[in-house]
This record gives C-alpha cells, sequence and structure tokens, in this order.
C-alpha cells in the first residue's frame, strides 16, 4: 500500500500528516483552503478541519441511504425471491453502485436475517438469502 507524508507549516503551527495516500490527500485539500482561501475570506485549520469532517460524514450518510435504497429495491424487485448467495448479492450492490467488502455484505445479510427480513437457506455446505414469503 502505498504511503504519503506531508508536513505543513502554517506560521509554525507545523502539521504532520503520514498514512495511506488517500487519507492524506483528503486533509490536503481541507487544508489547501488555508494556504489558498478564497480572496478576502481567512479560513482557519479548525474551519476547515470542520469542513472535511462535515464532508466525510455527508458520504458516509449516503452510503448508507445508497446500501439501503439498494436492499429496497432489490426486496421491491423480486431479487431475493429466490435464495441468493453473498456473491450474489454483492454484485447487486455493486450493479446499485454501493460498495462493500465480502465481510460487510455478509454481516448486512445476517442482519437482515436476524431481523426477519430475509431467512437461511443452507444448499450444500453454502448458505444462501431468501426473502421471507
Amino acid at each position: 500500500m502505498d504511503e504519503a507524508k506531508v508536513v505543513i507549516n502554517l506560521k509554525e503551527g507545523v502539521i504532520e500528516l503520514q498514512g495511506p495516500v488517500d487519507f492524506v490527500q483528503r486533509y490536503m485539500d481541507a487544508y489547501q483552503l488555508v494556504a489558498k482561501g478564497p480572496e478576502g475570506v481567512t479560513v482557519t485549520p479548525k474551519e476547515a478541519e470542520a469542513s472535511l469532517k462535515e464532508e466525510l460524514a455527508m458520504k458516509a450518510a449516503k452510503k448508507r441511504a445508497s446500501y439501503k435504497t439498494a436492499i429496497r429495491d432489490a426486496l421491491e424487485e423480486g431479487f431475493f425471491d429466490k435464495p441468493r448467495s453473498p456473491r450474489d448479492v454483492k454484485q447487486k450492490f455493486e450493479e446499485a453502485g454501493v460498495n462493500f467488502t465480502d465481510s460487510g455484505v455478509r454481516a448486512i445479510l445476517r442482519r437482515l436475517s436476524l431481523a426477519g427480513v430475509l431467512k437461511t437457506v443452507k444448499e450444500g455446505g453454502a448458505v444462501r438469502y431468501q426473502k421471507i414469503a
């Protein structure tokens, strides 16, 4: 995994970031507001960080909404009328633009099963999930 390191010196307020490139880039984008700020506007590091946290929270909320929408749509269109494997469900999510890890998909399916929305069906050694009729 690629790592990055950056040192920002806001008049000796020194900020050091080190970690995965995506992590460093997110903070660089936020602190770039401090360095360049629109003309006549002063953005403090705290304001830049608050803005970044707000952006990340909005992205997380969008992901949650997308996952819920993808499940609801799959249930409504009859996707779970026949037993589906976690791999089938992951592919369905990806088609809807929602990406989860394999373990994330399995966790979602387990929760839906515990909530009584889906039932587990064992086919050979595999577990599949189907809508409760």
